[in-house]
């Protein structure tokens, strides 16, 4: 026990040290190496040390041993997957939050319930939802998000046959009919949690070179549908191309035929933060649940995901978990009783700092630079003939491929595979492959708050150089 109290008396010493190194790092992210993708072999030590060194001399060892192998994922340059960075005052919130320690389970004398309540509802305004028509929960990601919106769609569907699959189980309604036209991998992960099974799921036609719904395939399925327990998952930005569904007319289809309507808008939801490119999001606020990330576009530290959704009775009963040792009063939600984790995290108060400090102008500025950069590339690849867009830039990702003519669809992924590793490994950029229409192709996503045109000329300059 003697490190307890000798790393309490070193507590100043100690944060003055991470302080450093955090500014370091910091100082070097619009420089360093992208990434480092040279393989590292390590060895996972079977056993724990019996004594300890105290907490100076493991933050040494640790940044010494392992300060050189993370991403610059913080950084302007990395472009994988849909990774936002950290903003100042969302940093500075996350350090205050381990600071706080708080368990924003209920309301409990804490300042912190309240903190997610307001930041729930800045953030219904910043998504230009109804007032006081949606209600929340913060949560890990997206992941967790979409289990939220699909466990509540699952008791709104046990509700439809008076019976509450919460507490019943799915054995004790119809079958539940989810549709889907491009799901995110964490939709089908949930299905699986959720009992309703990952491969259970009605795949419906999409339009022609496209990742959204055809309508007509979709009125016919829902129209043959057996059972009263439907539900329909949209996309509001699918992370593969960046492509939206028809919302208002998913909307309509879903009233007709008695179906909930869940929409997996991950990133794409702050598209409603500008008027250039709310369009792509009209009818979001139609939606039964709504699924949002934080730690993508609005770029607070991860994990940050949020729920929305229009029956909150539903929601609460759907994750209700009262017990007689935890206390209950209090004006605010038991946020306990919305989502998986009974202790949670303070994780509204990155976002709540970030909300603050740059408002609703700052995001709107934010969302139309990067959707401007993305066009900015989309036109260099047009004017290049060694690359070519495989699909429409809506909003801030890109989906291209190296290209060269007489060329077979096999030895053409090859040389996209070795394009990609040779931008990688150049530590100017990161990007992700995927593919699209079955075809290898690159992928480019901006979203750090970072990012600058700078950036974005030393971006196509990678590119002509990995081209010739």
């Amino acid at each position: 026990m003697l490190g307890f109290p000798r790393d309490e008396s070193a507590l100043p010493e100690l944060m003055a040290e991470v302080c450093r190194i955090s500014l370091d790092f910091l100082a070097d992210a619009r420089n360093a190496d992208v990434v480092n993708t040279q393989p590292h072999h390590r060895t996972i030590q079977s056993a724990m040390p019996e004594q300890g060194i105290g907490g100076l001399a493991a933050l040494a060892t640790y940044w010494e041993n392992y300060g050189e192998s993370h991403t610059r994922s913080t950084g302007p340059r990395y472009f994988g997957f849909v990774t936002g960075g950290t903003t100042p005052a969302a940093l500075a919130g996350d350090w205050l939050v381990s600071v706080l320690d708080q368990n924003v389970a209920t309301e409990r004398h804490s300042v912190a319930a309240f903190i997610e309540a307001q930041t729930l509802s800045f953030l219904a305004d910043l998504l230009r939802l109804p007032s006081g028509a949606f209600h929340g929960v913060l949560t890990t990601g997206a992941t967790a998000a979409n289990l939220v919106g699909l466990a509540t769609a699952r008791e709104w569907c046990g509700e439809q046959n008076n019976v509450s699959i919460a507490r019943d189980g799915l054995q004790a309604a119809p079958p539940v009919m989810v549709f889907c036209a491009s799901p995110h991998s964490s939709i089908v992960k949930d299905l699986g949690l959720l009992g309703i099974g990952q491969r259970n799921f009605i795949n419906v036609t999409c339009l022609p070179d496209r990742e959204v719904f055809d309508l007509q395939a979709l009125e016919q399925a829902l129209g043959t549908c057996p059972s009263t327990c439907r539900i329909v998952v949209a996309s509001a930005g699918t992370v593969n191309s960046g492509d939206f569904d028809d919302l208002v007319s998913l909307a309509a289809l879903c009233k007709k035929y008695a179906a909930w309507l869940h929409v997996d808008a991950a990133f794409g939801a702050f598209a409603r933060c500008s008027s250039q490119y709310a369009h792509l999001v009209e009818g979001l606020e139609l939606a039964d649940s709504i699924t949002a990330d934080a730690h993508k576009w609005l770029n607070v530290p991860y994990d940050c995901g949020i729920a929305f959704t229009r029956h909150v009775t539903l929601h609460e009963r759907a994750f209700s978990a009262d017990a007689p040792y935890v206390p209950m009063e209090g004006q605010l939600p038991a946020f306990m009783n919305r989502g998986v984790e009974q202790s949670r995290r303070y994780r509204a108060l990155p976002l709540w700092m970030t909300l603050i400090a740059y408002g609703k102008a700052g995001y709107r500025e934010l969302i139309e630079r990067h959707c401007g950069y993305a066009q900015r590339i989309a036109a260099w690849i047009n004017e290049s003939p060694s690359f070519q867009l495989l699909c429409e830039v809506r909003l801030n990702l890109l989906v291209f491929r190296y290209f060269k003519d007489a060329c077979s669809p096999t030895a053409l992924a090859e040389l996209n595979k070795q394009v990609l590793s040779n931008l990688n490994s150049s530590g100017e950029l990161y990007i992700t492959p995927t593919t699209y229409k079955g075809e290898y192709a690159l992928r480019l996503s901006i979203s750090n708050w970072m990012t600058q045109v700078e950036d974005i000329d030393r971006v196509t300059a990678a590119l002509k150089r990995a081209a010739d």
